[in-house]
């Protein structure tokens, strides 16, 4: 089981060029069953701020969460306890809901966070899944694989 971040969601529903179509295909395998992935609720709570401040409305942002919902991610609790455990790590460089989902994945014995984050990157027990990066891997070995046959 992975750990989903909010700005895969992010990605996927704004269409970045960078990470969009990585982000689509990897939320269409979780929705497919090939991948089984959670997030915390406080991942929705992300995505209602980004859309709020792209000016949408209640109504258009409840339909756009009902959608992130269908993609068959578990959606683990965001109990006071892990707010209390998150908020020291933001005097040790961390952002606020960085540190909630960090706690929330060791929580859950979570080892594996989908994100476009780099703060994942040195943390001890955890491995961040860079999107972005395997689909260039991906498409290279494709292209070495043609190479080859010609």
């Amino acid at each position: 089981m992975r750990y989903i971040d909010a700005n895969i969601f992010i990605a996927n529903l704004i269409g970045n060029s960078r990470l969009g179509e990585a982000a689509k295909k990897y939320l269409e395998a979780v929705a497919t069953g090939k991948e089984a992935a959670s997030t915390s609720v406080h991942t929705m709570i992300e995505i209602y701020a980004f859309l709020k401040g792209k000016k949408l409305s209640e109504q258009k942002i409840s339909g756009i969460l009902k959608d992130v919902n269908l993609h068959g991610v578990a959606l683990l609790p965001f109990e006071p306890d892990i707010l209390i455990e998150a908020l020291p790590m933001v005097n040790k460089d961390w952002k606020l809901g960085g540190a909630i989902h960090y706690v929330t994945m060791v929580k859950n014995e979570i080892k594996e966070i989908v994100t476009d984050d780099r703060h994942f990157d040195n943390v001890d027990g955890i491995d961040r899944i860079d999107l972005a990066l395997e689909a260039r891997q991906c498409n290279k070995v494709k292209s070495n694989n043609l190479d080859s046959q010609f």
